[in-house]
């Protein structure tokens, strides 16, 4: 009982964190560390392993290293088990770098500062905000094929403008998922377009008219914006004398 107690220990941290909104990497790393304490003071795992799984991900021939038999296993369980790790995130990392950077060479050049307030000439309401959010989240999946980078740019691109019309960013955040999360699938040359159209074995132009989910939520992005119903409002900021301080503090 008292093993079964600390065995459940990581989830149930990574759950209290999830819930209080505790800061995700101080979290996320004492979950890692508890896990590879436990697998080796009361699971008989090696140090070499516990840190084999953090960076390779677990596999069930570790196992086999204690001694015990794994054989008999049903085929199905290692293919649920054998994955994870640090590596296993590479791919995603490596794009979150490459949308970082260039949105930090757009604020770096002032690209970004010319791009908000001329988009601020034309748009004038929080309903044309949203909807240019939802073109330009959808305009960036198609082009780059990555639902990731659909999320990062265009949050990175208005959020000044959100701030400067009095608008929470927590609009922006759900307006981009709205846009980009749920299109994906719905367009074909994308990584989740193939892989819907491939497990379900039907094209991506037979399936959208019955993915209802996902376009609905483009919709009701845009209904919120040009009503106003569930638009979490601040204090307006100015962002052109706050960039000022900052070069002026630089």
């Amino acid at each position: 009982m008292i093993s079964m107690r600390y065995l459940s220990f990581p989830p149930r941290w990574f759950l209290r964190g999830a819930i209080s909104k505790w800061p995700v990497i101080p979290v996320m790393l004492a979950g890692c560390v508890s896990a590879i304490v436990i697998a080796v003071a009361l699971q008989g795992f090696s140090l070499n392993q516990g840190l084999e799984a953090l960076m390779d991900g677990f596999n069930v021939s570790m196992f086999s290293a204690q001694g015990q038999n794994v054989t008999g296993i049903v085929s199905d369980i290692p293919r649920l088990l054998n994955r994870g790790g640090m590596f296993s995130m590479m791919s995603t990392i490596l794009l979150v770098f490459c949308a970082f950077s260039f949105a930090g060479a757009l604020t770096l050049t002032g690209a970004l500062t010319v791009i908000i307030n001329r988009l601020l000439k034309i748009v004038h309401t929080t309903g044309q905000l949203i909807a240019a959010t939802v073109a330009t989240t959808i305009l960036v999946t198609g082009a780059t094929s990555d639902g990731k980078l659909a999320l990062l740019i265009p949050a990175e691109l208005f959020k000044d403008a959100y701030r400067r019309m009095g608008l929470d960013t927590k609009n922006l955040s759900r307006t981009v998922e709205d846009a980009g999360t749920v299109i994906e699938p719905l367009i074909p040359w994308t990584a989740a377009g193939i892989y819907m159209a491939t497990t379900l074995g039907v094209s991506t132009l037979d399936l959208l008219p019955w993915a209802i989910q996902c376009y609905a939520a483009v919709f009701f992005a845009l209904i919120y914006g040009f009503t106003g119903f569930g638009i979490a409002k601040v204090k307006p900021e100015n962002v052109d004398s706050h960039q000022e301080v900052q070069h002026e503090t630089a």
